[in-house]
Parts: structure tokens; sequence; C-alpha cells
């Protein structure tokens, strides 16, 4: 039980890596609150089945960008648990175009969710954290942040940023007991797959290492092992979970 008697906050929590994170957190002890946008059947769903046994997970609904409501919902868990030991910042969207073919709207939508949310929850967490000389955040970004892909300049970008703000807090916060890092997984079997030209796909695997798609356990497993004891000495860096992604 390497989570055991923890508080996780995991975003985007109702499909592929995020749910997967929160069944893995719970099967480890955690107490997670789930945070997501849309889904409430879903969340619903997701609630009925880990709770079944005894009261383990709570999902909430709102936008990661909602500093009002992040700052609120985050104050509220510890005033109820007295902490937050665990932050999983896995909400994100797509909008893939070229530069010169992206609509604003799109550029702005996805920078503001997946840095922007990522950015909120940290600055909603941090004190608490600070606070209680503990704590781990991991920040779930792409190998299109660390490799770039040019067909996906919003989304690199905003990951790409997200890998930056990592690195700067990780700095700031290690010697409060804090462990700050990222995930960059590759090519990751979800409904996300769905949306992906099956030429695109095969290129990618082309130039990966393993010759296949990475699975969202193959993920959660390295959330969990940066999100408890046996990172206590990981902080400042970014794992890449890829299969070997070479360009």
């Amino acid at each position: 039980m390497l989570l055991h008697e923890k508080v996780a906050i995991v975003t985007g929590a109702t499909r592929g890596i995020g749910k997967e994170i929160v069944e893995t957190f719970v099967a480890q002890g955690a107490f997670v609150y789930g945070i997501y946008a849309s889904n409430d059947e879903a969340a619903r769903l997701i609630e009925e089945e880990l709770n079944r046994e005894h009261l383990c997970v709570a999902y909430v609904k709102g936008s990661v960008e909602d500093q009002a409501f992040i700052h609120t919902l985050f104050k509220e868990i510890v005033k109820k648990h007295g902490r937050i030991d665990v932050l999983i910042n896995n909400a994100g969207v797509t909008r893939d175009q070229f530069l010169f073919q992206m609509d604003e709207q799109d550029w702005q939508d996805v920078l503001q969710i997946n840095f922007g949310g990522t950015y909120t929850c940290c600055l909603a967490a941090l004190p608490y954290m600070e606070a209680q000389q503990t704590g781990k955040i991991v920040n779930i970004v792409s190998v299109t942040g660390v490799a770039g892909r040019e067909a996906q300049t919003n989304y690199g970008t905003s990951k790409g940023a997200i890998i930056g703000l990592t690195r700067l807090l990780a700095r700031k916060y290690h010697e409060k007991g804090i462990c700050i890092n990222s995930i960059a997984p590759g090519m990751i079997q979800t409904e996300m797959i769905d949306q992906v030209p099956k030429a695109k796909l095969d290129n990618f695997l082309r130039f990966t290492n393993a010759k296949k798609l990475g699975s969202t356990k193959e993920v959660a497993q390295s959330v969990l092992f940066l999100s408890c004891e046996l990172s206590d000495y990981v902080t400042d860096t970014v794992l890449k979970v890829d299969g070997g992604f070479l360009r």
C-alpha cells in the first residue's frame, strides 16, 4: 500500500490515463479526488465501482482553468482531510494543426487548459504542501513537448511550457520536502487514439523502439512511482514513458 492514507487529487480523471491513475491510487490506499470537466455519467460509474466496499474516491465537476473553483476545492479538501499529499495534473485537450493553419481560439484553448490548468492547480496546492513540508506533484506532459512535432504546435507548446514550469518549481520547492516531476507518455492506447489517422499512427510506431502502443496501466505505474516514497530523491525530472520514441 504505497499510498496508504494519502490524499491525492487527479485532474482529467474520467477516462484514459486519468481514470487509470485514480484506480491505481485507490488500490494503493489513497483517498482520491477526481476533477473532471463534463462527463457526469463516467464520473458516477467510477465512483459507484470504486466506493463499493468503502468510500475512497470523490469526483468533482469543474474546470482547471477556473482559479476560484480550484482554490475553493483545494481549501475544502484540506479542511476535511488536513492535507494534500499528491497532485496529478493530467487534464488536457488537443486541437492539432500546423502553426499557420491554426485557428486563434484553438491556440488559446489548448494553452489555457493544458498549461493554465496545470499552473492553477500547482498554485493552489503548493502552499498546503509547503506548510506540511511534504508533497508530490506529477505533471503529465507528452513526448511532443520533449521532441516537438510540427503538426501539434499548440499542444507541444503547452506541454513544453509545463516542462519548464516543472523544472522551475522543482528547484524552488525540493528543499521544502516537495518533489515535482513530469511524465511524458508516447502514443498510449486511449480514447484519443480513435482520432488519430492510421497513417500517422503507423508512422509514429515506425520510430518507436517498442513498435507498439503503450497502455494506460504502464503510465499509471510510473505516476505511482513518482507519487510515493520510492521516489523521494527524484525531482526536476521528465520521465519518458514512450517505448523508446526516437523522433
